[in-house]
């Protein structure tokens, strides 16, 4: 089954409304030869092309200095690496420190993730790019080759390079975050510049099937090798997905299998975009009045299964200033954020080019966040498409999507149009978190995928730390109707701290890392329990906010210490957008894993749906878990709770 665009999305965001990049091209003889810009190869620390001599390489350190223009140009600016409150072209400044704290990870320890494989599922990536290709297993090197060209075009079979009909391209912007060369005198730094970058173009038009996904996700030989799984795509539903949707299905396949089988046995890392949903979902505002209104997300993390799975790292987006993305999709089923950034437009620059125009510039149309810093990235190279390129003066739409001098190659860093500073999204969130994973993996090998989700939950820093949530009067004027439609920081009796906005917080590098080079626990052996279906039919009272309490026991002989929780639910209503769900556990923390208010709005009926939550990680399942059901009677509803089970992951 093919899905278009609409259907499955690319979570970066451009400036006139949200919507979603999708695969670009510029054409390839416009892509600047890979050269060392009269530095030598002993100066840089690397051999650029030669594959012979990775033992060598290997053997040699390899220290990345933002700081040091003369080898990365741009690092000075990647605020997502090192806030130093930076404005990275656009026209407010971040704040110095609120960063994933890798700076001297890269300089001082020279952790750069060699070794380790990362895959970029994604629209494709152009593999001769100057700052990618001596990461690329490819065409160059001899020995392996790993990417998938799923595209019927006149690109070889592992090429996932975008072609000249497109017009930007996401996946090369995603893979520069992961893994941009440092050191070579140009560009910048990925988070972890020596990883081995592979692609599948697998999102692009005409190449989303089941064998695809499947084959791109670690399932084929061109694919299983790899360590981490990069994906920054993901549904814009505003009604359930079925489980056996062929894109639900292949990717529930192989997150299990991959996180039991590859890295021989260890488990490959799969991380996800949360989306970009906070305030519009499925191109629709009238399904997310309600929870702009309330300041709530309009999408939940939870709406479709890929992000509901204890095998998925899913993570949100923060900007320059240390708090959520404006667009950045909430929900229990979190694992961490990263940097994602904002919009990147320099208003100052917009404002002289309309000058010319006889009306000025409306500010109040766009978001309040549309000047802050936004990622710097690779994009397709040359000036002809991609996010930084050549643009018509005379042309309003044309200045406001281009955003800044930076964009408009008017910078002595970017006259190519090799780079972009404008790429953001959970779409960047997911490659910064991937990037670091890399880091970690470098640091301990050995780690298996439940070490490294406990590592990040261990050491991620606390954002926004005064985050109250919201409440709301489900009866307006009626104190005693007062409901919690979403959390602010939640302490759990194992000592972790959740929020559905953030996770556990933002990732961490240095602090991973020190963890991870000194780590030798084990969390035992995996284990899954599930309780069975209750069903029922009960009627859930309108603007309550007791509701209507289910209770499951789990005896003590079956308890776990607890990885994941997920829960399957079924519920009817005139409006699911009055649906509301709330777990508390035996130890007795509350998360509201589904929030009133959200996106399925008009839709009528979840069955047998998955949700997850991560708010109880490292507590014990044993004892009385109570779902709480909600009917918050924003839309005057009729609401039927129809039965429940829960399902528990974790180890003894």
């Amino acid at each position: 089954m093919i899905l278009n665009k609409k259907q499955i999305s690319l979570f970066s965001v451009p400036v006139i409304a949200i919507s979603f990049l999708s695969s670009c091209g510029k054409t390839s003889h416009e892509s600047a030869n890979l050269k060392s810009n009269g530095f030598s190869k002993a100066e840089l620390g690397l051999d650029l092309n030669s594959e012979t001599n990775s033992a060598a390489n290997k053997r040699k350190k390899f220290c990345t200095d933002l700081d040091n223009a003369k080898l990365n140009p741009l690092g000075q600016y990647q605020w997502h690496l090192k806030n130093t409150g930076q404005k990275a072209f656009a026209s407010e400044a971040g704040i110095a420190g609120e960063d994933i704290n890798v700076a001297d990870v890269l300089k001082k320890q020279c952790l750069s993730g060699n070794g380790i494989r990362v895959a970029v599922v994604d629209s494709g990536m152009e593999v001769d790019h100057q700052s990618l290709r001596p990461n690329i297993e490819n065409k160059e090197f001899k020995t392996k080759t790993w990417s998938i060209n799923f595209r019927d075009n006149r690109l070889a079979s592992n090429d996932p390079s975008p072609i000249a009909d497109d017009e930007v391209d996401h996946g090369t912007m995603v893979a520069g975050i992961i893994g941009m060369r440092s050191n070579l005198g140009f560009g910048g730094s990925g988070v972890a510049p020596r990883v081995k970058l592979s692609a599948y173009n697998v999102i692009s038009d005409g190449a989303q099937s089941f064998e695809n996904f499947i084959d791109a996700l670690g399932g084929s030989d061109a694919s299983k090798e790899n360590d981490i799984f990069n994906m920054s795509y993901g549904f814009s539903n505003a009604e359930q997905m079925e489980e056996s949707h062929p894109l639900i299905a292949s990717g529930a396949v192989a997150f299990r299998y991959g996180a039991r089988q590859l890295r021989d046995g260890k488990g490959a890392l799969y991380v996800k975009s949360a989306g970009n949903g906070f305030q519009k979902l499925s191109y629709d505002f009238r399904k997310c009045l309600k929870a702009i209104e309330l300041n709530i997300s309009c999408q939940n993390s939870n709406m479709n299964l890929l992000n509901a799975m204890p095998e998925v790292i899913v993570a949100g987006a923060l900007n320059a200033k240390g708090t959520k993305s404006s667009y950045s999709t909430t929900g229990a089923s979190l694992w961490v954020s990263s940097p994602g950034g904002e919009y990147g437009v320099d208003k100052e620059w917009v404002e002289d080019n309309y000058a010319r125009f006889s009306s000025p510039i409306n500010w109040k149309q766009y978001r309040a966040t549309i000047g802050e810093p936004a990622i710097i990235t690779t994009d397709f190279s040359g000036t002809r498409y991609g996010m930084s390129k050549m643009h018509d003066a005379n042309n309003l739409e044309d200045i406001i999507n281009i955003r800044n001098q930076f964009n408009a190659l008017d910078t002595d860093e970017n006259l190519d149009g090799n780079y972009t500073n404008t790429m953001n999204g959970t779409s960047s969130a997911a490659p910064v978190t991937s990037g670091s994973l890399a880091l970690i993996l470098e640091a301990n090998p050995n780690l298996t995928w439940r070490d490294v989700k406990y590592i990040l939950a261990k050491t991620s820093t606390k954002v926004d730390p005064n985050l109250q949530g919201t409440k709301v009067e489900l009866v307006k004027g009626e104190v005693n109707s007062a409901y919690q439609v979403e959390q602010g920081w939640v302490a759990n009796a194992a000592g972790f701290s959740y929020s559905n906005w953030y996770g556990f917080g933002r990732v961490n590098v240095g602090e991973a890392v020190k963890l991870a080079k000194n780590y030798d626990a084990s969390l035992g052996n995996y284990r899954e329990w599930s309780s069975q279906y209750y069903a029922a039919k009960i009627a859930v009272p309108k603007a309550d906010p007791k509701g209507v309490d289910a209770k499951i026991n789990i005896p003590n002989r079956d308890g776990l210490n607890i990885e994941s929780i997920q829960i399957q639910v079924s519920a009817e209503s005139t409006n699911l957008g009055d649906l509301g769900l709330e777990i508390t556990s035996p130890s007795g923390t509350k998360s509201i894993i589904w929030n009133v208010g959200n996106g399925f709005a008009y839709s009528k009926k979840i069955k047998n749906m998955t949700m997850q939550s991560n708010a109880f990680y490292g507590e014990k399942s044993e004892g009385v878990w109570t779902l709480k059901v909600i009917n918050a009677g924003f839309y005057n509803s009729s609401t039927t709770f129809n039965g429940w089970k829960i399902m528990v992951t974790g180890h003894k």
